[in-house]
């Protein structure tokens, strides 16, 4: 069930909304409805893997439990436990997402050492596995840690993994940042009001941005390398690089929405990252909850900068190596991580040398820089093989050998109404530009709401801005109604 699905937005949500609120303004109360409204979201997509999932959540509470800081096991015991039960989630999703791309590769060696065919198993992907894995052990190890109160249930822990806000794509919660807010948080009308507001504006960003942006990018990743000119391959890999921020960014807002209609406070997960001037500001920007996960739960465990030079630059590549397969299970996703790996570590070097470091490039360079290292990183993305990847890098840079009589017409996908989404939505993604962010701090408090807009034109502003999410709403609901082009692109990850 997507988020802009019909279903979703005038049958689940309305009900399940009505719902939450109806009950008494109890958080057991409150979290009950939450639970069984986010396993039967979970279980519309995936009728038979939510039992299994409840069975692995139920195994990760009593280990939980069991390895926390305030029981008497030994620490020896404990590590063990939390290697155990981690391992066991991370079986499952090598099991759900790997083992196809594994024997797929192995198998022709295979074959040829064995002298017999066999058969590639094919598993089904659960639904949003990456994410749900990443959730569990962050609970695990939050536990054992003592980073957050521990549950006072299963119910609560079964909620933290469930919660369907952010069950599918993100962003990444940990559990010490949610913890607390399961055992009380605060419901209100003016934080109900953010949250939709919020909510809209992802709508919004992924309806009537990110699914035009994407029709572009596909018809464009649809032909092969050899037939795309320089400039039709700088417009492809341009319409995917805005596509994946607003379709990833408005799915995160209409997450953090939801989840503030809940009475949650969920992480930021994008700060304008196409403004960022580095490749490591680009990745404090971008999926920052994943970053943060990746830090916290791989990088600082591995020795994180703690050892020599090399040592840093080696963790700096297993991070991203993973992070790469973490999206995907093909060639693509690993040169993708390797190549961040290969600039994360470039920037440190120079930091290390004095005479570069002393060097100090204008802001607009810098950006113009990283945006390209990003758009080039995007191709090996949404490459559909690793071969496919560098045969479109070739073509971006002039070097792929082209046919003239293959060569596309511009205006065969990128016309008028192509190029103006283009624009608006760069301008959008990379322009210092007033956000809608000032008007959710002036909602916070609606009953202050006028002492704090001290001008006119401040509440102009506001209102304009309160006016045009709401039309624009309307219009991106009617769009949904007419189209069926909506899938989330990190769905697939």
């Amino acid at each position: 069930m997507l988020f802009t699905s019909p279903l979703f937005l005038f049958v689940f949500l309305p009900l399940f909304l009505t719902a939450y609120y109806l009950v008494p303004n109890t958080t057991s109360a409150k979290n009950a409805v939450a639970l069984l409204g986010s396993i039967l979201f979970f279980a519309w997509g995936e009728p038979i893997f939510v039992f299994a999932l409840l069975l692995g959540t139920y195994i990760d509470y009593r280990v939980s439990l069991l390895i926390s800081p305030e029981t008497t096991l030994q620490i020896r015991y404990k590590k063990l436990l939390l290697t155990l039960a981690i391992s066991l989630n991370v079986l499952l999703l090598i099991l759900s997402k790997y083992l196809t791309f594994v024997c797929t590769e192995l198998a022709p060696t295979l074959q040829t050492w064995l002298h017999v065919n066999l058969a590639i198993p094919q598993l089904p992907l659960i639904l949003g596995i990456s994410f749900i894995t990443f959730h569990k052990i962050s609970y695990l190890v939050d536990s054992y840690q003592g980073r957050a109160e521990p549950p006072r249930h299963f119910f609560d822990c079964a909620l933290y993994i469930f919660l369907f806000p952010q069950l599918i794509a993100g962003p990444i919660i940990r559990y010490h940042d949610i913890g607390t807010q399961i055992h009380q948080r605060d419901h209100s009308t003016q934080g109900f009001l953010i949250g939709f507001l919020r909510f809209s504006v992802g709508l919004i960003k992924k309806v009537l941005i990110a699914d035009t942006l994407g029709i572009m990018a596909d018809k464009v990743f649809d032909f092969t390398p050899i037939n795309l000119s320089t400039l039709f391959a700088w417009g492809g890999i341009t319409a995917y690089s805005l596509q994946i921020y607003f379709d990833f960014s408005g799915y995160s807002d209409m997450a953090i929405g939801l989840g503030r209609m809940m009475g949650f406070h969920f992480p930021e997960n994008f700060n304008r990252p196409y403004i960022a001037r580095s490749v490591t500001e680009f990745w404090q920007r971008w999926h920052i909850s994943l970053s943060n996960w990746m830090r916290l739960y791989l990088y600082i465990p591995l020795g994180g900068n703690r050892g020599t030079q090399l040592k840093t630059y080696l963790n700096l590549w297993v991070v991203f190596l993973i992070s790469g397969l973490w999206h995907g299970a093909s060639w693509s996703f690993v040169a993708w991580g390797a190549y961040y790996g290969f600039f994360l570590s470039l920037e440190r070097v120079i930091k290390t040398i004095p005479y570069l470091k002393q060097i100090v490039l204008p802001h607009l360079l810098c950006r113009t820089l990283t945006l390209l290292i990003v758009m080039v990183g995007w191709v090996f993305f949404r490459s559909p093989s690793l071969s496919y990847a560098i045969h479109y890098i070739r073509a971006l840079f002039g070097i792929q050998h082209t046919s003239p009589n293959h060569v596309l017409p511009w205006g065969i996908i990128f016309n008028h109404h192509a190029i103006t989404t283009l624009i608006i939505a760069a301008l959008l993604a990379t322009m210092v530009i007033p956000s809608t962010r000032p008007l959710f701090k002036k909602l916070n408090s609606l009953n202050a709401f006028w002492t704090h807009v001290n001008s006119a034109s401040s509440r102009l502003i506001i209102n304009a801005q309160f006016i045009s999410i709401i039309i624009l709403l309307v219009i991106s609901s009617a769009a949904i109604m007419s189209s069926d082009y909506v899938p989330f692109l990190y769905f697939r990850f």
